[in-house]
């Protein structure tokens, strides 16, 4: 158990490695505070390793040395030779290929249960029969024709009120108005541009929120946004894809980079819709807002 756990911080050590870039501060902040709610770096490579990246991050002088095996390493954390061995192992194969298997449906036995409904209904049916054989067995004093019709009558009068009252919810469905239909999650039909300014961002925003077709888009600020966000799919809700993180998609979803924030909104005389958009340097783009009716409005969605 102590080895599986030695290698599995060590492939960690070695995908954070491959994948960030400790200078940045913000970066490693984000690896240390989960860290500190995960604790999966507990060896002593574990603790070499957050000591490094926080001094490169720090901006303090460090030596070229691999945390692992001491040998040289041109990225001050990791030499090339562990990456390429832990990396490229059969344990961190097996992971990916472990990953992929959990994340195939599983498929249900209909025939057991189909099964097992038909002994239910046979044990229902007998339990049934055994009962109207003891009602049959029991003397009665009371007519047998006087008590049929007066639960027929009961009956009659149960059903016709319950038909009225189908009838009248049916009408008062048919009258309401579909005033929120669900759609589909509207998408940009636009290439994705990367962007250097505000500017240019409003400028993107415009070929899908044009001001000749009503629309008005307005520069709030700059601010930070998940990393992973920006990843998603066209039409892909966030909230939703957050819900069902596994914890080490969550250490690459949740870093923040900047982004451009922006207000949407679009007014008839019957209509008005009002919404935020983000946009990162890539060129990448959020929606939250009214633009899609019968769709939550309080998460951002993939655009563009």
């Amino acid at each position: 158990m102590a080895d599986d756990k030695l290698r599995q911080e060590l492939l960690y050590m070695v995908r954070l490695t491959s994948k960030y870039d400790f200078s940045r501060m913000e970066v490693v902040e984000g690896i240390l505070r989960l860290e500190n709610e995960r604790q999966i770096l507990g060896s002593v490579f574990g603790k070499r390793f957050k000591t490094r990246i926080f001094d490169i991050a720090a901006g303090q002088a460090v030596d070229e040395t691999c945390v692992i095996c001491g040998q040289h390493a041109d990225n001050k954390v990791i030499c090339q030779h562990c990456l390429s061995t832990i990396g490229e192992s059969d344990y961190a194969k097996n992971k990916i290929k472990t990953k992929e298997k959990d994340k195939k449906p599983r498929i249900p036995d209909f025939k057991k249960l189909i099964d097992k409904i038909k002994s239910i209904t046979i044990k229902k049916e007998k339990k049934e029969e055994s009962k109207e054989t003891v009602k049959e067995k029991v003397p009665s004093k009371i007519s047998v024709g006087k008590v049929k019709r007066y639960v027929q009558g009961v009956l009659i009068v149960c059903l016709t009120l319950i038909l009225f009252i189908q009838i009248w919810i049916l009408g008062l469905w048919f009258t309401i108005p579909d005033y929120n239909p669900t759609e589909e999650a509207r998408v940009s039909s636009n290439q994705v541009v990367p962007v250097e300014s505000a500017d240019d961002a409003y400028a993107q925003l415009l070929l899908d929120f044009p001001e000749e077709e009503g629309y008005t888009v307005t520069y709030s600020r700059e601010d930070a946004d998940y990393v992973g966000r920006f990843l998603l799919n066209p039409g892909d809700c966030c909230l939703e894809i957050e819900d069902n993180l596994t914890d080490e998609e969550r250490y690459d979803y949740f870093f923040k980079e900047d982004v451009y924030v922006f207000y949407i909104s679009y007014l008839e005389e019957n209509t008005g819709k009002v919404g935020i958009a983000e946009v990162n340097h890539a060129g990448s783009i959020l929606i939250e807002g009214s633009f899609n009716d019968g769709r939550r409005t309080d998460s951002f969605y993939k655009f563009r």
